[in-house]
């Protein structure tokens, strides 16, 4: 029905166009020549074919429309199923494309989701370093206080040692007050060996041994040997602290000799000679030698209070303390009253000496002062190095065993004495000497007297004693 209505209104317009160009064809030929038609005919009929193609052109057009909306053929019904079938596919293709969409949505946010567990596992792991390092800070602070209040508490000790030593021994510690007499009225004596001393009292065994001591030392004998013999001489009766310790002054003594120690004082002249000083001490009196030795300690500690500086003080004062107990050890060979006062001076000029603590125990004890002994010998062991001052060590552990077994603790006092014993064991001095021995030892003391004066020049000469 559309198509015959579009074909009728169509055949209508152009009829009526075609019915005026003719109308004006006619007229021109009535008008023109014979060329004028023929060209007009041309024109004409080239018209027509165009307007003939073009009404072709758009009936087919029309028709290719009118089929389109009204399907019946078999190929136009396949047309059909093939535009369904592809909004099928474009459907799940759609529904593809958003599931991939969503999977990379999710993928996104998983992987976001990493990210700031990742940031925030970092952080936690950045406070837990930072943590530990704040608590690693203040463990060193910590323990750097503990270590500063250790050594302030220390030097408190120290401090509060030597002022109880002060209260509780009773002893003035002032130097000048437990003088010798004035080395020039010992100098003026014609007979130098008849000088009457305020260090002569009492003799004691040891000191007879003095002369063997300094016979062996100018024979070069080892110092662990001397103490053997000094030992067997006394047949076990001495204390091995008590012979080691004696035999070390006299070396001291004699290193202060060789080295011009003595002779560098102002009062030298007037002072006993160093040769007699040795030769007293070797018939068991010290008197000279600690004539010496107290002027020597009287010059440095008036150089260490003449000097300005703080840190040459201390040193003076250190050194003055070592010659204290030196001092100390040959004045305990016949006064133990006056080596109780020079160990105190040497702690007194430095209170971390150990020799000095050690020394001043062994005097209490001797005394039978055993509280103020163990006092002593603890105070030794408190600033003691286990392998530089064995010695002082093995000494105080003895004497302390002894005080603890009187207290009830044998355990400890047990512990105490076998270390004490397994050093002295390790030295040899308590070994007894074989026959040989013993008759080189009664060789020597034959010779002993008449070979002194020799043997101590050559002790004076000898640069090994230096």
């Amino acid at each position: 029905m559309l198509d015959k209505i579009l074909s009728s209104d169509l055949f209508i317009k152009y009829s009526g166009k075609f019915n005026s160009m003719l109308s004006g064809a006619e007229q021109y030929i009535r008008e023109t020549d014979n060329i004028k038609i023929v060209s007009f005919s041309l024109m004409t009929l080239a018209l027509v074919l165009f307007l003939s193609l073009i009404v072709i052109i758009y009936v087919r057009n029309i028709i290719y429309f009118v089929k389109s909306n009204n399907p019946k053929e078999d190929g136009e019904e396949r047309q059909d199923n093939y535009i369904v079938l592809s909004a099928e596919d474009a459907n799940l293709e759609l529904e593809r494309e958003l599931q991939r969409e969503l999977e990379m949505a999710q993928a996104e946010k998983q992987v976001r989701e990493l990210a700031v567990r990742e940031e925030e596992e970092k952080q936690r792991e950045a406070e837990l370093l930072a943590a530990a390092e704040k608590k690693k800070e203040r463990k060193k602070e910590e323990k750097e206080n503990k270590q500063e209040e250790k050594i302030k508490t220390q030097e408190a000790e120290k401090q509060e040692h030597i002022k109880a030593s002060k209260e509780k021994i009773g002893v003035d510690l002032d130097w000048q007050k437990g003088k010798i007499p004035p080395a020039n009225e010992v100098a003026k004596t014609e007979n130098i060996q008849n000088i009457p001393t305020s260090y002569q009292q009492s003799r004691k065994e040891l000191q007879d041994l003095m002369g063997l001591v300094l016979d062996m030392l100018g024979r070069g004998v080892d110092d662990l040997k001397i103490a053997q013999t000094i030992n067997y001489k006394m047949q076990g009766m001495g204390e091995e602290n008590d012979i080691i310790k004696s035999i070390d002054a006299v070396k001291i003594f004699i290193s202060l000799c060789v080295s011009g120690k003595f002779s560098q004082l102002k009062k030298f002249s007037e002072l006993p000679g160093e040769e007699q000083a040795l030769y007293n001490l070797a018939n068991g009196d010290p008197s000279l030698a600690l004539a010496l030795l107290e002027n020597l300690m009287d010059s440095n500690i008036d150089k260490a209070n003449g000097s300005t500086s703080e840190e040459k003080r201390q040193q003076i004062y250190q050194e003055v303390s070592a010659y204290a107990c030196c001092f100390g050890t040959l004045a305990e060979l016949n006064d133990v009253m006056l080596a109780t006062s020079s160990y105190e001076l040497a702690i007194e000029l430095s209170s971390t000496n150990v020799v000095a603590w050690s020394r001043l125990g062994d005097v209490y004890r001797k005394a039978s002062s055993l509280p103020k002994a163990a006092w002593a010998y603890q105070n030794a062991l408190s600033f003691a190095d286990g392998e530089i001052d064995a010695l002082e060590v093995a000494n105080a552990n003895k004497h302390l065993s002894e005080h603890l077994y009187a207290q009830g603790n044998s355990i400890q006092a047990a512990k105490l004495y076998n270390s004490a014993k397994q050093y002295y064991d390790s030295l040899g001095i308590n070994r007894r000497l074989d026959r040989q021995e013993i008759d080189i030892i009664s060789i020597i003391e034959e010779n002993q007297t008449a070979s002194l004066s020799e043997t101590i020049a050559k002790l004076l000469s000898s640069e090994n004693m230096r």
